[in-house]
């Protein structure tokens, strides 16, 4: 354990970062920093002055920044000052500017016998009418929650009190134990029904409206079941909000239990007005998470920090894996809904208010009545359910599915033309595509109306099944000649088209109970970051002001903006600590000790001689490195086929006999 420092040091968010923060009181440095007062806890570091000077000039350009430095060197800290010291400039100069303008004399002043012209009475009536504008939001993303608990550590060891808050999913946030232990037997997404569950059978929800139908008999009923916390949940915005404090989520879930408020809702609700927001950055980068949110960067400085695994985070939002059970129970959710707005008349009731009884089209006409949302929703669910069964038939002899390691086949289409023709064959294809996202936000929002019945609500595994490949559908046909053309996004500068992607079939077999299973799964790959990135940077009403990426290890920063597809105008490589020279040794293996090709491409990682000879030459070189060694893998479907395989082999058990040293694997996700 590190002894504690004699003097006070910076100290950053990463997992490298020095001795915890001091409860000491500091002394403030205050500083002049492009032409903008910064206050420091203590005397900046170099670095520090360095990355605050570029993010105030991101801020007076409203361009993106690249900031890279080392782990420990007080990223955070001086991001966080800078950010705040220009938001603070910001609201002086609102508050100037509105002060200016009330006292500033008007044509009304003219004496022509002591009355006001009409003018002036409507200037001032338009004036009280018009809306101050927002602060610019920060929003501060990095990886985890935990990192996000480090950085509003550092946020509290200054003089900055903006009001923030952190967003964060139920799991990090729920305070009902009967819910979770519910929530537990249904797996994955269980939390989330759960709730939804309790605050119909509440009454009352976060805004503290009913519940209920407006039907008298049911109003009346009390809510003796459902979440008593949810009530409180405005209760505990308030009391965050009086007492101006700087909490993360532990805090909150403290302040909720003791308070019986909602910490998720008053999360949500906080989120409204704050000027700070802390959030992983998937929250930003995956446009599901980001819509479910309600996260608005319109105008916002985005601080991304440790980014280097943005590029990583931005493919897996663009990029879906749905299996072709979740088609299926997604397909009889949307039907079930549609047949019930069949039974009661609900499209009648819609179409008459809409065009009304007196017009041209009655409703006794023998003309269609239109497909509804649910029902549009079923036929796609449907259509892509029969293609991704019939694509996965290895009974056809046309079946497109060939060997892929142990147990498992895939058929792979790649360039724009083809998978643009496998996703139109699938029944989605750029003429119909604005059509399903309509529908699915009618979908959405009536199934968080408390106002729906329960019979007219769709489940969110269906909702869910359902945004992931229209996601994933929209990146890949944006640009694409049809009906819906780049409505989204604007971020022409970037190739966002079906060129950019990868279509997969995959097939799985596997035993259970002495049963063989088997899972097929469709696959939307996307291998350019630039089409998700695009959304923060745009061009567009809906982007952000400025982004800002800051990490230890972001360079080369030439190619990390070249895959990020956006212009970084600013630039910084602060000295790194390690000498390079002296302290790292970089080199190619290109063969096994069993002679076989260690080239870690898509077609050779699946041959088994390529995963026998790597966990061999592991195995010796472990033996020769004293202590521990990290071992990367490009991605975690090579990770998790590698060690399927050595474990099946016995190599997993030999290389930690052989090396004497205990083999971990990094599960997803972490």
């Amino acid at each position: 354990m590190a002894s504690k420092p004699s003097s006070p040091a910076p100290s950053g968010a990463g997992a490298g970062a020095g001795a915890a923060p001091s409860n000491t009181p500091t002394t403030e440095v205050q500083m002049i920093i492009g032409g903008y007062d910064v206050r420091f806890p203590f005397k900046p570091y170099a670095s520090q002055i360095g990355i605050a000077s570029r993010v105030l000039k991101a801020l007076d350009t409203g361009t993106n920044a690249l900031l890279e430095s080392p782990t420990g060197s007080g990223k955070s800290l001086a991001l966080l000052c800078a950010a705040l010291a220009w938001q603070e400039r910001w609201k002086a100069d609102r508050e100037a500017m509105e002060d200016s303008d009330v006292h500033e004399p008007g044509t009304g002043d003219v004496h022509d016998g002591g009355r006001d012209g009409p003018e002036t009475k409507e200037t001032e009536k338009l004036s009280k009418k018009e809306k101050p504008e927002k602060v610019p939001r920060v929003y501060y993303a990095t990886r985890t929650h935990s990192q996000i608990a480090q950085v509003v550590r550092e946020l509290k060891r200054t003089t900055y009190s903006p009001s923030m808050t952190v967003l964060g999913s139920r799991e990090h946030y729920c305070v009902n134990q009967k819910a979770r232990q519910n929530a537990k037997k249904k797996g994955a997404g269980g939390l989330g029904e759960e709730c939804k569950a309790l605050l119909d059978a509440g009454g009352r929800g976060r805004e503290g409206t009913s519940a209920f139908n407006d039907d008298a008999t049911t109003a009346k009923k009390p809510p003796t079941t459902g979440c008593s916390y949810s009530h409180g949940a405005i209760k505990l915005t308030s009391t965050v909000s009086k007492s101006e404090a700087l909490l993360d989520i532990e805090d909150l879930v403290k302040l909720g239990v003791k308070t019986r408020g909602c910490p998720y809702f008053a999360s949500k609700n906080m989120h409204e007005t704050a000027e700070l927001i802390f959030c992983p950055y998937n929250y930003l980068l995956d446009p599901g998470v980001r819509a479910a949110m309600d996260v608005d960067l319109n105008g916002a400085l985005v601080i991304l920090d440790e980014a280097h695994n943005v590029e990583d985070t931005c493919r897996e939002a663009a990029s879906c894996d749905v299996h072709l059970s979740e088609l299926q129970l997604a397909a009889e959710e949307f039907s079930r809904v549609a047949l019930e707005e069949e039974e009661i008349g609900e499209l009648t009731r819609r179409r008459e208010q809409h065009v009304g009884p007196s017009s041209a089209v009655s409703t006794n006409s023998s003309s269609p009545l239109p497909v509804s949302e649910h029902a549009l929703l079923a036929n796609v669910s449907n259509a892509l359910a029969r293609w991704l069964h019939g694509a996965s038939d290895q009974d056809n002899p046309r079946c497109p599915l060939r060997p892929h390691g142990f147990e498992r086949w895939i058929a792979v289409w790649s360039g724009g033309e083809n998978v643009e023709r496998q996703l139109r064959d699938a029944g989605v294809d750029t003429d119909n595509l604005e059509a399903i996202e309509r529908a699915r936000n009618f979908c959405v929002k009536n199934a968080n109306d408390s106002k729906t019945s329960n019979n007219l609500r769709v489940n969110g595994m269906a909702l869910k099944t359902c945004e992931k490949v229209l996601t994933s559908a929209r990146y890949a046909l944006r640009g694409r000649k049809g009906n819906y053309e780049n409505k989204k996004s604007q971020s022409s500068n970037v190739n966002t088209s079906s060129d950019a992607y990868r279509l997969a079939v995959s097939k799985s077999f596997d035993e259970v109970n002495s049963t063989r299973t088997h899972q097929v799964t469709l696959s939307l790959w996307a291998l350019n970051p630039a089409l998700a990135f695009g959304d923060l940077t745009g061009p567009g009403q809906d982007s952000a002001r400025s982004v800002v990426l800051t990490s230890g290890t972001l360079a080369p920063l030439e190619s990390f903006a070249s895959e990020l597809g956006a212009p970084f105008p600013i630039r910084m490589e602060a000295p790194h600590c390690v000498d390079i020279a002296t302290q790292v040794f970089a080199g190619a293996v290109s063969t096994g000790v069993m002679n076989s090709k260690l080239s870690g491409t898509f077609k050779t990682s699946v041959e088994f001689a390529y995963q026998d000879d790597l966990g061999a030459s592991l195995e010796q070189w472990a033996r020769e490195i004293p202590h521990g060694v990290l071992v990367f893998f490009p991605s975690y479907s090579l990770l998790d086929r590698v060690a399927q395989r050595w474990k099946a082999t016995g190599a997993w058990k030999q290389i930690e006999q052989k090396t004497k040293k205990k083999l971990f694997q990094e599960p997803r996700g972490s």
